[in-house]
């Protein structure tokens, strides 16, 4: 099995201040890398920083995905646990532009340390020869936002 980091997407976030949620999304081409579903490969998507709230995430099959040999390509999609968002969904037998169903969290994610989104990849073909899957998240920082108390400076004493 291995774990091809070539197509992760970096760490971004929200801009606003007082923080809100956002979405960030990476297409992954199924062809670029040699993808072993034979193998379990296992393909990091999106990064996901320390002390954030993971409110959805999921995958689009944007292009079918096709063997170069075997008919049974499944993907399923998680962080800490592989199939936390999607269990296993059959990705060589979706139509274009189909959702894999959710799954439900069997806990709340929320993430202390940094982590990736990850697809995991099971089936007998050792790659393949079309497909494109878009992966997309919902996230929030929920880490601390500090002190907004006003502080006493100079001014005020001089005054």
């Amino acid at each position: 099995m291995a774990t091809i980091t070539s197509l992760l997407l970096p760490a971004h976030g929200s801009s606003q201040r007082g923080r809100a949620p956002y979405m960030v999304q990476k297409t992954i081409d199924l062809t670029a890398q040699a993808i072993n579903c034979s193998a379990g490969d296992v393909v990091q998507c999106i990064t996901i920083p320390a002390n954030t709230r993971v409110i959805h995430a999921g995958f689009q099959v944007v292009e079918s995905a096709t063997q170069n040999t075997g008919t049974d390509a499944t993907a399923t999609l998680g962080a800490a646990d592989a199939d936390e968002f999607v269990a296993a969904f059959d990705i060589d037998g979706a139509a274009d532009a189909a959702y894999a169903p959710s799954a439900t969290p069997a806990a709340d994610v929320t993430l202390a340390t940094a982590d990736t989104l990850d697809l995991t990849f099971a089936g007998s073909g050792a790659t393949f020869t079309a497909g494109k899957i878009r992966v997309y998240a919902w996230m929030v920082d929920v880490s601390d936002q500090g002190d907004y108390s006003a502080n006493e400076v100079d001014r005020d004493a001089l005054a």
